[in-house]
């Protein structure tokens, strides 16, 4: 059977007017989630999917996302950049068609509540603070990157460093000063859920807006494509948000993202007070 068109006739009996679809199929289990069409957030059928999945499944999810994502939608940098770092492979544009094909598979919904954006199991104390309590905390540093640095160190880590979450913290400030949002690292269950989308995934749920134009992200470590594509896909107007961060990545997923090719990246260094 070809997988062209085995992807295109699982998109037609998923079909749901109105909604894109996302699905991947391993072990004979078909997992999928909708996203409503034109709907904007930090989230998309795709995104569900993979976050359902960890959540879902946690270290098992890897084994399913060996397979091959299919999407009916149009792959953004956010979708993109999350299936890179988390997942192997997508096919977007797929588009349903019965081709009349008999499949001996099981369908499995993913995230199949009303919420655009899921709020995970696996968020941290740190993420659950209200944005209230954080400025109160961070209230005293007067250098910007310093509050970030300060609230990665909250996090607990240990001697088995991959059972716990990676001490890496996001804050935003917008042109005044005032911290808008906040994320912690929560990544150790769900491989989604780093720094960045926890500021950009809660900013939504409690602002419902975007990233305002001429705010500015900082990051302890620079954004993976993950995260790049979800900053981007966020934001306002992307050449007028600034992101300024610590530590550089040296893997694969953090080079070459779509805010390095915007010139959106920033590193600081201790003796360059500029961004603060």
């Amino acid at each position: 059977m070809h997988p062209q068109k085995k992807a295109e006739h699982i998109a037609f009996l998923l079909y749901q007017p109105g909604m894109d679809v996302a699905f991947v199929e391993a072990a004979g289990v078909v997992y999928y989630a909708h996203f409503p069409q034109g709907v904007l957030a930090p989230s998309s059928a795709v995104v569900k999917l993979l976050q359902g999945l960890f959540d879902e499944f946690v270290d098992h999810s890897f084994f399913i996302l060996r397979q091959r994502i299919f999407f009916t939608g149009t792959a953004t940098e956010m979708c993109k950049g999350m299936v890179k770092v988390v997942a192997k492979r997508m096919s977007d544009r797929i588009i349903p068609a019965d081709h009349g094909i008999s499949l001996d598979v099981v369908f499995k919904a993913i995230a199949p509540g009303q919420d655009l954006v899921v709020q995970s199991a696996y968020e941290s104390v740190e993420n659950r603070q209200s944005l209230a309590q954080v400025r109160e905390y961070l209230k005293s540093e007067v250098v910007p990157v310093q509050a970030a640095l300060k609230l990665a160190a909250l996090v607990p880590r240990g001697e088995v460093l991959h059972d716990f979450n990676r001490n890496v913290a996001a804050v935003l400030m917008g042109l005044e000063g005032t911290i808008l949002g906040f994320g912690v690292n929560s990544n150790a269950k769900n491989k989604t859920l780093h720094a960045e989308v926890n500021l950009i995934q809660k900013f939504y749920r409690e602002r419902h807006g975007k990233i305002p134009k001429d705010a500015t992200l900082y990051v302890t470590h620079k954004p993976c494509k993950m995260c790049s594509g979800m900053i981007y896909h966020w934001s306002e107007d992307p050449h007028r948000l600034k992101v300024v961060y610590v530590d550089e990545e040296q893997g694969a997923m953090s080079r070459q993202t779509i805010l390095d090719r915007l010139q959106i990246n920033t590193r600081w260094v201790a003796e360059d007070l500029t961004h603060g």
